[in-house]
């Protein structure tokens, strides 16, 4: 798109001047020309100008004069002064105080004088653009400053650790204690216990609570690219690695990294792992130098992680560097003191997200709730609330109206704790047709876990979801299993 004409105001005091300076510009520009100082600054009132020219020597006001009063009243105006030789000191002046964009000596040069006003030209349509963007900047900001105030007073609060129980009250002294330092903690506990939460907890009350909490469940993640989410990549390292990528720990620099199921690493990892927490220094994959991170780690298990690294699967080094501040999370049947405390909360927030109006459990319901095993921990309570609020909007509910599984008895609850520690605790205890041949000489824990899924998968017909349920794990932990060992996943 073509720019409009730059709109030039000449001021001089010589008629024939006057005509000459708009007989050899009105080509290039619109021109105006005022007979004095006076007369230019009411066309600059009036009009919108882009460059004024003057002549210096005006009578009875000089050029360096209306310069100054133009710069006053019209600072967006771009100003060029016209001078001879014994006009040092005024323009001297002119130039000091900044009312001067140029200068040009008289008898002036056309192309050069030219060139001069088209720079002033541009320059001011420059600084107009300029302000016109930080006004909009600005604006912008006001509005996201806005919208973030708004999203702020309507957004479901962040869960926070609940407290009401003597167990959960001894994890909170413990939390409040290694919150002080820069330790990495070892969280131990069944699945859906709230690790997360007590994770979040240690960061929130840390000095490093302004950095970011970054979470993965190592479970979640396939092994062949755990490496790369954890440590990053650079442009090339492998196919499809289009450009570099930083990792979670790199993303959790001045905070927290939270490693959920850190017993699922492969060994390779755990070797990545245990250099990086001594170095405090990380190799992005393909990278050709290392990087420095400062973070704390929090790593969480629900396996005897110990004993598992004593059976030589998973690194005693890397354990002890992890263990530094062990804390075990107690399961929720534990703890029946904090059901209410935790479900409360837990169904208004439900109800609110979901635009119903708020059950009311009554004392015989939350009694029932109490005497629940819970077997999903927080989560099935969390779940469960949302069922409530779902089915039972405004409604009161007894004991009847929670439709909760049979309860379970202290051998189902052992069982299930077996299940946490291994798959095959969790199968020679679920049934007794796995069969587990031990040679004289001996075998190997992964020789056994082998044999155990690939007997449960053959139970179950391939079907790896139902596989999975029977031996009390994730889908996805188990496909990182049946990966590691070898088996098609």
């Amino acid at each position: 798109m073509t720019e409009p004409r730059l709109k030039v105001l000449y001021a001089d005091d010589e008629d024939d001047v006057r005509e000459v300076f708009a007989a050899v510009f009105s080509a290039d520009f619109d021109v105006q020309t005022a007979p004095g100082g006076s007369e230019a600054l009411a066309a600059l009132a009036g009009g919108d100008f882009d460059v004024l020219v003057s002549d210096m020597r005006m009578e009875p006001m000089k050029g360096s004069e209306l310069l100054r009063r133009a710069f006053e009243a019209h600072p967006d105006v771009q100003r060029i002064l016209l001078t001879g030789y014994s006009d040092h000191g005024d323009l001297a002046d002119a130039v000091n105080l900044g009312h001067v964009f140029a200068y040009a000596q008289k008898p002036w040069d056309g192309d050069q004088l030219k060139l001069t006003i088209e720079k002033a030209g541009k320059q001011r349509r420059l600084e107009l653009e300029n302000r016109r963007l930080v006004g909009e900047l600005r604006a912008a900001n006001a509005e996201l400053h806005a919208d973030v105030e708004v999203a702020t007073r309507t957004a479901t609060p962040k869960p926070k650790l609940m407290v009401t129980s003597p167990a959960m009250a001894k994890v909170l002294e413990q939390v409040i204690a290694v919150a002080a330092t820069d330790a990495n903690v070892l969280l131990i506990g069944e699945t859906g216990v709230g690790k997360e939460l007590v994770a979040q907890a240690i960061h929130d009350r840390s000095t490093r609570k302004r950095g970011r909490f970054v979470a993965q469940n190592l479970a979640a993640l396939p092994p062949e690219l755990m490496t790369s989410e954890l440590f990053g990549h650079v442009k090339g390292a492998f196919t499809g690695a289009h450009g570099s990528r930083r990792g979670l720990f790199e993303l959790a620099d001045g905070g927290t990294l939270f490693l959920d199921e850190i017993g699922e690493a492969p060994a390779s990892l755990q070797a990545m792992l245990l250099r990086a927490l001594e170095s405090r220094e990380i190799w992005p994959v393909g990278g050709s130098e290392p990087r420095r991170v400062d973070l704390r780690v929090i790593a969480a298990t629900n396996r005897d992680l110990l004993a598992t690294a004593k059976a030589g699967q998973f690194r005693l080094d890397l354990y002890y560097r992890l263990a530094v501040a062990p804390i075990q999370v107690p399961p929720l049947r534990d703890r029946p003191e904090d059901v209410r405390g935790l479900g409360q909360p837990m169904l208004e927030s439900a109800s609110r997200r979901m635009g119903r109006a708020l059950p009311r459990v009554t004392d015989a319901a939350w009694r029932a709730l109490e005497k629940h095993a819970w077997p999903g921990n927080v989560r099935e309570l969390s779940n469960l609330m949302e069922r409530l609020a779902i089915y039972h909007a405004g409604r009161e509910i007894d004991p009847e109206d929670l439709d909760l599984p049979p309860s379970l008895g202290d051998e189902t609850v052992e069982r299930m704790e077996q299940r946490a520690a291994s798959p095959a605790q969790a199968a020679a205890s679920a049934t007794g047709e796995i069969r587990l041949d031990v040679p004289d000489a001996g075998t190997t824990f992964d020789a056994l876990e082998k044999s155990i899924l690939a007997q449960m998968l053959t139970r179950h017909g391939g079907n790896q979801s139902a596989a999975a349920r029977a031996l009390g794990l994730s889908e996805s932990t188990l496909r990182s299993r049946l990966k590691r060992l070898g088996l098609k996943s």
